[in-house]
């Protein structure tokens, strides 16, 4: 069994734990990024791992393991990579690793090859149903993605990156061809972009903070409309119903047919979903010292975060 060894103890790394272990990947050891928590031996007991270390230099020293989980606060994350990766050990790093692009910039110029970014949704089933499409369509599409989130600029780049990742993985390089911020009372509430493809499809992108929507992406290619609603259930609609006015209804109703619904894997039920898929990945890896395509890099990551930079200016404490 293949070891692994953790740095940080936030509710995730449970979720991380979990799905490790399902892929047949141990943690044997783990440490706080907080030299002064005095959580990680109770996270340790509760999750069933035999050593914790109060200083996860430490613990990288005097381990033995074949991989690296690094899911810590976002402040801390790249301190311990740059420090992760002189092991030249496969890692898996929680997203978005930085709120900065160019601490990214820097860091790429001594990463190796065997890192992974946790950006879990490119592990859907549904998601990857509609990469799928994309990818083998033999004419141009039009894709809306709704991003509502809490009204922070921390949050967006920490959570609605996600969504940023998703449109590159789906559709391969973007280009930002029009932004406008949503202004109120001073503060960013929003914002609408348009992006481009390499293939000339336009992807419209609307950040309505705050409001009664959930996340979703919908895409058409000719008469074929794939609605990601939420991202964890795809459905497929293909041609319209149409019922013509009538004394009881005067009103002329367009009704989608749908042709196919497709959910999660059941592991997802299970684990937080793409988290197991994920785990194998990483685990395909050390066995490997591979990174499979469909795990996201830190090139990756550092475009997603330019994305966001540009998309609502940079991040600051």
């Amino acid at each position: 069994m293949q070891k692994i060894v953790i740095i940080g103890t936030s509710p995730i790394v449970s979720f991380h734990i979990k799905a490790l272990r399902e892929v047949g990947l141990e943690p044997i050891a783990i440490a706080s990024s907080n030299l002064n928590s005095t959580n990680v031996e109770n996270f340790a007991i509760k999750n069933k791992i035999s050593k914790f270390f109060p200083n996860w230099k430490k613990m990288l020293d005097e381990q033995k393991y074949d991989g690296i989980l690094i899911a810590t606060k976002i402040e801390h994350t790249i301190e311990i990579l740059e420090e992760s990766i002189k092991y030249n050990i496969p890692i898996l790093v929680e997203k978005p690793v930085s709120f900065d692009s160019k601490s990214l910039e820097k860091i790429l110029q001594v990463a190796h090859d065997k890192i992974m970014v946790g950006y879990n949704r490119r592990y859907y089933r549904t998601v990857k149903h509609v990469k799928k499409n994309v990818d083998t369509k033999k004419e141009f599409s039009q894709s809306s993605m709704i991003a509502p989130e809490t009204p922070t600029i921390r949050k967006f780049f920490d959570n609605t990156s996600h969504c940023i990742d998703m449109l590159h993985f789906i559709f391969g390089e973007i280009h930002l061809e029009f932004v406008k911020k949503i202004i109120f009372n001073d503060q960013i509430r929003g914002v609408v972009a348009i992006f481009s493809t390499e293939q000339n499809d336009t992807i419209q992108f609307t950040g309505n903070w705050g409001t009664s929507d959930n996340f979703s992406l919908s895409t058409y290619i000719g008469k074929k409309k794939l609605e990601l609603r939420p991202f964890e259930k795809l459905k497929t609609f293909e041609g319209m119903d149409i019922m013509e006015p009538t004394e009881e209804s005067p009103i002329r109703k367009y009704i989608p047919k749908k042709i196919e619904t497709i959910e999660l894997e059941t592991i997802d039920g299970k684990i937080k979903p793409g988290f197991y898929q994920q785990a194998r990945e990483f685990a395909q890896m050390i066995k490997t010292g591979s990174k499979s395509e469909n795990a996201a890099s830190l090139i990756d990551a550092k475009k997603t975060i330019e994305i966001c930079e540009n998309l609502i200016g940079k991040y600051t404490k």
